[in-house]
């Protein structure tokens, strides 16, 4: 009698276990099948971002990649891992300085993804007002003397000039000489010739 009674009641413990594990099973199809999404915090903004992630894969060792507008980006920590489909991770925003709306895409292992927007917002303000010119710096130090440069090629050779004025020497020295002339030709004309004797 007792031995039947043990052997029903490991019975139902087996029944037990197995509704157990059918649950289990079950509840873990249904987050497998669960929409994947992601929320930013924040969604707007220059510096650090926290993504957190709901749905994915709750399979063991389910890695998780980020995109940063299509390309993969550094996460922290390094290796992301879903637990029951769900992840936290943190991430900076690569384009700091460029003002716009990016998309960030999360991809596991299986497949799953889910992506959403984040605003890198502007944070250059306006211009301000010119400043005053400031005064004149002293005066910087020769440099050194640079190399000699290589000699040019020789230019051609330039028409000839009209040519010179005669100078003073040369015009006194061709006066003078026809004076001489003119002296040599009155002495022999005004100086009588002596008769020969026969």
């Amino acid at each position: 009698m007792n031995k039947n009674k043990g052997c029903k009641n490991i019975l139902k413990l087996y029944v037990f276990l197995l509704v157990v594990f059918l649950l289990f099973g079950f509840s873990a199809n249904v987050a497998t099948a669960a929409s994947p999404a992601i929320s930013l915090t924040p969604s707007s903004g220059f510096s650090t971002i926290m993504i957190s992630g709901t749905g994915f894969s709750s399979i063991i060792n389910n890695n998780i990649t980020v995109y940063w507008g299509g390309n993969s980006i550094p996460t922290f920590p390094s290796k992301i891992e879903t637990d029951y489909g769900e992840f936290t991770a943190i991430i900076n925003v690569p384009n700091q300085t460029d003002p716009g709306f990016y998309n960030i895409t999360v991809i596991d292992s299986q497949g799953l993804q889910a992506s959403a927007i984040f605003t890198v917002i502007n944070m250059t303000g306006p211009e301000g007002p010119k400043g005053d010119t400031g005064p004149q710096g002293p005066e910087g130090t020769f440099g050194e003397k640079g190399d000699t440069g290589e000699q040019g090629i020789p230019g051609e050779k330039g028409d000839q000039g009209p040519p010179g004025q005669m100078g003073i020497l040369e015009e006194v020295i061709i006066i003078f000489a026809i004076i001489l002339s003119i002296l040599s030709l009155l002495l022999v004309y005004f100086h009588p010739r002596k008769k020969k004797p026969f």
